[in-house]
């Protein structure tokens, strides 16, 4: 670890408005017997003073990320909200509520609705619905109730709704860090300084090439790649955390276009560089194996990952499948993370189509504890990318896209649970059952 993140490091150990939440949450947990650290950093923890175990434990786990400041607030990166911020405190007191895992992020699909026919669209496919104000709020409501720390808007193009920013506000004002996804087609300067005024933390732009045509193909826009260039400028004039967000197709990696991506980013002044990868999905479901990466390629991006990041490199570079690696968190779709499509089913994430039940007719709170069950725990491998197979066969059968719930709950129980990532197996001491 570089010796400016040791300073960073000790700054937020000495900074209670940092550490007195998590602090007296790891406390009271402990009191209930009840571990969510190994042993000795927390019974450190718990005596109140974060030591020299603790920090030596924080930078095990930090080791390949990029501890920045923006806006006078710590970000690791945008899978995680920013601190000190009600969100953040939010995430560990979600402990507390005797659920045994509660989401730290929520992504939804506002809107089918878009301008632009991108190759890999993962929401092609779901049935959709345009779904009023008063629906989304009170999905939003339902999950500040169940903690969640991450309120992401996407779509289709989210932009499109006119009361978007009504809405980024709702969340904002209930405490969630949001952010939101877009191709950057319909911002413009009055939109960015209304959504700066509703509180949007982030706001994450598509940008897949640094070649305009080649872009413009990818994304299905004659001049999309003006549009995403144009909308990052202006989002980072108007200080949001600005990320491009960009789809590694087998192709992108071999030519090692994150490279040449990441300086162009660098040079529209953004703090992010968001990766992920094509998945079987939506308009790619059934495609042929090789337009999806192999374990190699995967592999090549947790190391730019790391090496961008360990250098102190801007903008930091966050890859999906480091994130989730399986030595790190691994796939926490419908554990730690869901997705509500723009008719209101709920799923693991965008990317896997298992209903778990349609907010129109449930609660939340009632789909989440079906789907938490049904999926158990965090897993190793990413869900949909290792039984990609068994859904789209499942599909086949049914005619259905998402399966219902009754059929995710069957195709769940079929996949079985398996081994807890790295993090999980060290802070419980288990390996395929987290602490109730």
């Amino acid at each position: 670890m570089r010796p400016m993140q040791w300073i960073n490091l000790l700054r937020l150990a000495a900074d209670p408005k940092v550490t007195r939440v998590p602090v007296r949450v790891l406390a009271a947990l402990r009191r209930a017997g009840k571990r969510r650290l190994p042993e000795k950093v927390d019974r450190e923890v718990a005596a109140g003073i974060p030591g020299l175990r603790t920090l030596r434990y924080a930078a095990r786990w930090l080791d390949g990320e990029n501890l920045t400041r923006h806006n006078r607030r710590w970000v690791l990166n945008s899978f995680l909200p920013p601190f000190p911020s009600r969100a953040y405190e939010r995430m560990f007191e979600a402990m507390l509520s005797g659920r045994r895992l509660s989401p730290v992020s929520a992504f939804l699909a506002v809107t089918a609705e878009c301008r632009f026919n991108c190759v890999h669209c993962s929401a092609k496919g779901r049935p959709t619905a345009r779904l009023p104000t008063g629906f989304w709020k009170s999905v939003i409501s339902q999950l500040l109730e169940l903690d969640v720390g991450i309120i992401g808007f996407t779509g289709g193009e989210p932009m499109m709704r006119d009361d978007l920013a009504e809405l980024v506000k709702f969340a904002a004002d209930g405490g969630a860090a949001t952010i939101l996804f877009t191709s950057g087609s319909e911002l413009t300067e009055a939109k960015a300084a209304e959504l700066k005024a509703a509180g949007l933390w982030a706001l994450g732009l598509s940008l897949d090439h640094v070649d305009p045509a080649e872009f413009n193909q990818f994304r299905g826009h004659p001049d999309a790649f003006n549009l995403v260039t144009r909308a990052a400028k202006l989002a980072v004039r108007h200080k949001f955390y600005t990320m491009t967000c960009c789809v590694a197709s087998p192709e992108l990696v071999k030519e090692r276009m994150y490279e040449k991506i990441h300086a162009l980013s660098a040079g529209l002044g953004v703090q992010e560089l968001r990766i992920v990868e094509p998945m079987p999905c939506g308009r790619m479901r059934g495609a042929d194996s090789g337009a999806f990466l192999t374990d190699a390629e995967i592999e090549l991006l947790r190391d730019f990952h790391c090496t961008m990041n360990r250098r102190g490199a801007r903008p930091k570079v966050c890859a999906f499948n480091r994130i989730e690696s399986p030595e790190l968190f691994g796939c926490g779709g419908g554990t730690q993370h869901l997705y509500v499509d723009s008719a209101g089913e709920v799923c693991p994430c965008d990317f896997t189509p298992l209903s778990f039940g349609n907010l129109r007719r449930e609660a939340l709170s009632t789909v989440w504890r079906r789907m938490n069950d049904a999926l158990g725990e965090p897993r190793r491998d990413c869900f949909i990318r290792r039984h990609a197979g068994a859904i789209n066969a499942k599909v086949q059968q049914t005619g259905e896209y998402p399966l219902s719930p009754q059929h995710s709950c069957e195709l769940c129980r079929e996949a079985g649970f398996g081994t807890l990532p790295d993090y999980f197996r060290m802070v419980t001491g288990q390996t395929t059952t987290l602490s109730k």
